[in-house]
Order: C-alpha cells, then structure tokens, then sequence
C-alpha cells in the first residue's frame, strides 16, 4: 500500500470511528482494527503480525477522540465522574492484564474474540425496546468491581475503547442511552491510556515505523481525525433519539463483526 492510500484510509477511517465514537460513546475500535488490520495485510504483513498491530494501533488511536467526546458529553449534562471514579480501577486492571497477555495470543484468536462479541452485542441494541433491564440500577461492590475487570479485559483483547461493554452493563440496569454514552465515553479514557503504554513498551517493534506494537504512521493519520470528529459526534448524539442511537450502535457492531469473524476462520 502506498503513503497516499495509507493516509487516505487513516483519515476516512479516523473519522467514521471519531463519528461513532461521538454518536454512542465507543472508542471506534469497531472501525479502527479491521480497517488497520486489512490495510497491514496488503502491506504484506502476517494475518498474525497484523491483528496484534491492529489492536494495539486502535487502542492508542481512541485517547484523543475519547477526551474529545467526553467534554462534549459532560457539557451536555451526561458525563458521570463518580462513575468513572469507581469502575476506573478494575476497568484499567483488566486492559493490563489483556495487553500483557495479548503478545502470546495467536491473532486469529483475538479476532475470533472480537468478531462473536461484536454480533452478540448488535442483537442486544437492535432491537431496544424489546429488552427489559435485569437490574434496577448499576451493580455495587465485588459485582461491580468484577464487571468493570471484565470491561477491561474484553476491551483489551479487541482493541476497543470499552463503551462496547459499557454500553451493555449499563442498558441492562435501564439507564437512559444519553447517560451510558456519556459514561462510556469517559471509559475510553481509562482504557486507552494503561493500553497505549503496555502496546508501547511491553512488546518489541515489529517493524520500523513502530512503537512497540503502534504502527505510528497509522496512528497519526487516524488519531487526529478521529479526534475531531468524535466532538462533532457527540454534538450530533444529543439531538438524536435513544433509539435511533441504539440502531446505529447495533449496525456498526453488526457489520465489523461478520467481515471480522470471516477474516478469523480464514475465510475470502
């Protein structure tokens, strides 16, 4: 792939995950892996070599869009800080202990990972109002400190800012979709930055143009887009509906799921 298709898909990329980051509180990591993932292998890189860059590429990618979505978020009135307060610790502990173990996971593993978590989570947020919440507010105590490791570690594993699971604990206990994209939001925050040193420094470079397993060149051409339109997302987020909201969720985890689980199983 030569520099002006990389950056040309950097930034077409950066900002249709800096969109749907804004829009439900994702870090864009949904968009981010498999457009990296692809653009690594027609760059000649092992299927292998590629989902371990893609994944620790997306995860240091999501920090500036997710502070930029969060202030939109918070100047809205749907930022929780307590929240992010109390679930921070486990959620970050679990982005450690994936990022740790992710250099000796196989990659077909971890897009296989990826891929079945995505589809099941589309099934939940299609179809919102036909699932009622399994708890009337979100858990407390040993549960809620074993949710926000389990946020972590999935986040971790798939290279996603943690607004995914999120997203998900929180439907279950009925908060209103502006709210858990505001909280989900501040969650990409805690995943990104625990991530982004581990991908950094815990890993030899792969290749010259990285920083242990960051493609670099990949990053600056997605952060900065992705960044700038996870503001405008967020904007956009509080003048649509919760439903409307949930549907475009569901959608983006609907299609990066099936072309991901197809590229775990090998399959053209």
């Amino acid at each position: 792939m030569d520099a002006v298709s990389l950056i040309g898909l950097g930034l077409l990329s950066g900002a249709g995950a800096g969109l749907l980051a804004g829009l439900v509180g994702i870090g864009g990591g949904i968009v981010i892996v498999p457009v990296v993932y692809y653009g690594l292998i027609a760059g000649g890189f092992s299927p292998d070599q590629a989902a371990h860059i893609a994944v620790a590429t997306s995860l240091a990618a999501i920090l500036p869009a997710a502070v930029a979505s969060s202030i939109g978020h918070w100047r809205a009135g749907n930022a929780d800080f307590a929240f992010v307060r109390q679930w921070g610790p486990g959620i970050a502990a679990g982005v450690v202990a994936a990022q740790l173990a992710a250099p000796h996971l196989r990659g077909q593993l971890m897009t296989g990972v990826f891929a079945t978590f995505t589809l099941i989570a589309a099934v939940r947020f299609a179809a919102p109002g036909r699932f009622r919440p399994l708890m009337p507010e979100p858990p407390n105590g040993s549960f809620r400190h074993i949710a926000g490791l389990s946020i972590g570690l999935v986040s971790g594993l798939a290279g996603v800012g943690g607004g995914i699971m999120t997203n998900m604990v929180m439907a279950l206990t009925g908060l209103p979709m502006h709210k858990s994209i505001g909280r989900a939001a501040a969650v990409g925050v805690v995943v990104s930055v625990p991530a982004t040193i581990i991908a950094a420094f815990a890993a030899p470079p792969e290749h010259a143009g990285n920083l242990g397993s960051i493609n670099l060149s990949m990053w600056a051409c997605i952060a900065p887009a992705q960044a700038v339109a996870a503001w405008f997302g967020a904007q956009l987020a509080q003048r649509v509906g919760a439903d409307s909201l949930s549907r475009v969720f569901a959608g983006a985890l609907a299609v990066t799921g099936v072309v991901m689980l197809r590229s775990s199983f090998g399959w053209p």
